[in-house]
């Protein structure tokens, strides 16, 4: 089998403090016959094709790296790494300041055993690479939406950085309640790893999505804007039809039907934008 055919790529997303939801997801995989190899981009995860096998994986931050370049050539990166392999624990990859590793052993001993300075790690982690770029996106984004609501932008415009500004403020609380609720459970000396879903916050963003999306809809039809529906339609389809390939491409392994799969998504993007455009030229 060659080298291409033992590589697969998959698509699954993850808070990047969710420890316990990524580690469930790749011993799930190992046990469906796929070891990881490399962590890319913030939803893809590159794994090798092995025989099934129970493997433990294991996460921890590393705030003083910024990627994998930093951390391997790092002078302290091989001690580091030694006394993880002393129990066990192989290095696989590592993503912006997240290092993996994983363990063969039946009960492998944790990788990380306090807590509290594993927790104290993950918001280090977060005030150095993730708050100063949410506070500039959250910034970018609502200074957009309220230059165009000023400026009478359009109403796609608008519902589209309303909706960002509304995701990012979602997302930064979403991680301050999960962090009250690890530091209470640190205390007495466990930590709560996994990003359990945020119902509220969940709940409200959903909402606010269907009321962007209902208001744009509402007032192109009042203003006889046709051109901002016919966009919507068009990028509804695409997003459809792209999930629905989505689950079709991981379900098989044969690299030629992925490639079709990648081109026929492309196809269907470019035949939105032509239909869209076709039926701008009517109105």
């Amino acid at each position: 089998m060659s080298r291409e055919k033992n590589l697969k790529t998959f698509r699954k997303y993850f808070a990047y403090y969710d420890q316990t939801g990524i580690q469930e997801y790749l011993e799930q995989k190992a046990s469906e016959g796929w070891r990881l190899v490399k962590k890319q981009f913030a939803s893809e995860w590159e794994f090798k094709r092995i025989e099934p096998q129970n493997l433990h994986y294991a996460i921890t931050y590393l705030p003083q790296f910024s990627n994998e370049d930093s951390f391997l050539l790092s002078e302290n990166k091989n001690e580091f790494l030694e006394l993880c392999a002393a129990s066990g624990w192989q290095f696989v990859c590592a993503y912006k300041n997240m290092v993996i590793f994983l363990n063969e052993q039946e009960n492998p001993l944790p990788l990380e055993t306090d807590p509290e300075a594993e927790l104290a790690s993950i918001h280090k982690s977060f005030l150095k690479h993730d708050l100063p770029k949410t506070i500039f996106s959250f910034a970018a984004s609502t200074i957009a939406f309220f230059y165009l609501l000023f400026s009478k932008g359009d109403v796609l415009e608008l519902g589209l950085f309303a909706f960002l500004s509304f995701y990012i403020a979602i997302d930064f609380f979403s991680y301050l309640r999960w962090r009250k609720k690890a530091l209470a459970a640190a205390a007495t000396g466990k930590f709560n790893r996994t990003n359990i879903p945020d119902k509220l916050l969940s709940t409200l963003l959903v909402l606010f999505s269907l009321l962007c999306v209902a208001t744009i809809i509402v007032k192109s039809i009042i203003t006889s804007n046709w051109e901002t529906l016919v966009v919507i339609c068009a990028v509804a389809v695409v997003i459809i039809f792209n999930i629905i390939l989505d689950k079709y491409k991981n379900k098989t392994d044969d690299n030629w039907k992925r490639n079709l799969i990648n081109i026929v998504s492309v196809l269907i993007y470019i035949a939105a934008i032509f239909f869209a455009n076709y039926i701008l030229d009517l109105f």
